[in-house]
């Protein structure tokens, strides 16, 4: 990926799944915090194990203090409590805004020239409140949540015209949640815009069931976690190789 430091804030299932994915990305440094004594030193180590087996040459630290992400490249938040069954994102708000704030004051205190990855949800309100509180330009603080979405609904496709992901782009904007926009003539199957290949009972099918995507994730097994750690590492992968790839932020 190249000389780059990586800092992730916030080491729960979500912010630890993050760093197996940039470890396997193959990142130069990586800096895990938590406020949990003993759990960002226990993944740095885990994942040192890990990186030592595959011969993946990365440092791999683990902290209990904001101060060392500092000359951090980009920081990832996915601090605080994550969405539970029958918990919309809104439901979060009052429980994270307060800790993702405090995050963002620390990012602008010890690393203010750092690109932010915002994960925590409300993840459309979390990354606008962290955009306020560090007061950087709007293009250095982002979402994860059209990344993810335009993933879900390339399954939802993909399952219902029996192709390979490859063959699909999709294109979401929008809020990361119900009121999310598919743009259907953006969104295609090998070049075609999905407006032309699904019929109209097809297309709201697969609209309905990409919306409900996370809560179907979240009803099953508890919490999401593989999907949006994959987004969040081919974000970064791009924004540290600067790769010119269109991502769905």
């Amino acid at each position: 990926m190249g000389e780059s430091l990586i800092s992730i804030v916030g080491l729960g299932r979500v912010g630890s799944t993050i760093a197996e994915h940039l470890v396997l990305k193959g990142v130069d440094d990586l800096t895990l915090i938590d406020i949990v004594e003993g759990l960002p030193q226990g993944n740095a180590l885990d994942l040192s194990h890990m990186a030592s087996e595959l011969d993946i040459d990365v440092r791999i630290d683990g902290s209990n203090n904001y101060k060392d992400m500092q000359d951090s490249d980009i920081v990832i938040v996915s601090a605080g409590f994550p969405r539970t069954p029958g918990m919309n994102r809104l439901d979060l708000m009052k429980k994270n805004r307060e800790i993702v704030r405090q995050v963002s004051k620390k990012i602008l205190e010890y690393a203010p020239k750092s690109k932010v990855l915002v994960v925590s949800n409300p993840l459309d309100l979390m990354t606008y409140l962290a955009l306020g509180t560090t007061g950087f330009e709007r293009n250095l603080v982002f979402g994860v949540g059209s990344e993810l979405d335009a993933a879900r609904l390339k399954y939802h496709l993909s399952l219902t015209l029996r192709v390979p992901y490859s063959s699909i782009s999709a294109s979401i904007i929008g809020e990361h949640g119900d009121s999310m926009v598919i743009l259907k003539s953006q969104s295609k199957v090998n070049g075609i815009p999905i407006k032309r290949v699904l019929n109209a009972s097809q297309m709201a099918s697969v609209v309905e069931k990409t919306k409900k995507s996370g809560a179907d994730v979240i009803s099953l097994k508890g919490s999401t976690t593989f999907g949006v750690a994959a987004a969040t590492s081919s974000i970064v992968g791009s924004v540290i190789k600067d790769k010119k790839r269109v991502h769905l932020v």
